[in-house]
């Protein structure tokens, strides 16, 4: 065991310049806004193709972002983590605004954290074990739907 440990970096740590506790009052100020907003994401992921849409109910994100991150980190190993862009494509059928990219390296299945945000402004987060569509949910929505 101290081998492994020797051999392996604590990637379960954020290492920040600025801290831990920014780092912290960042993401928490994110999720929290996109409670506020009451922000959800349908992601769609082709695991043939690494094709990847995020869909967002229209009028939710005003102006909407031309860009969003997604982000897929791996719980234990940070090597494999990515950080995939994601731009402004077309409308879909029903106006809902939607972002689209392209995995390089579709990641194996196993358990993964889905995050999909822009920038530092908002953040949703999510458990992904690989399946071809998640949606993404903010606190304030998942409070919504129990009622």
């Amino acid at each position: 065991m101290d081998i492994i440990s020797l051999q392996t970096t604590d990637s379960l740590v954020v290492q920040s310049e600025s801290g831990m506790q920014i780092v912290a009052a960042r993401r928490i100020d994110a999720e929290k806004l996109a409670s506020e907003l009451k922000l959800a994401a349908l992601i769609d992921i082709d695991p043939r193709t690494g094709a990847v849409a995020a869909t967002i109910r229209a009028g939710l994100l005003q102006p909407p972002p031309a860009e969003l991150q997604l982000e897929l980190t791996h719980p234990a190993f940070a090597a494999r983590d990515q950080l995939l862009p994601l731009y402004r494509a077309q409308p879909d059928a029903n106006g809902n605004l939607v972002w689209s990219g392209h995995f390089v390296d579709l990641p194996e299945t196993g358990r993964w954290y889905l995050t999909l945000k822009s920038n530092d402004d908002w953040r949703l987060s999510s458990e992904w074990r690989g399946q071809p569509q998640i949606l993404l949910r903010s606190a304030a929505a998942d409070n919504d739907a129990g009622r």
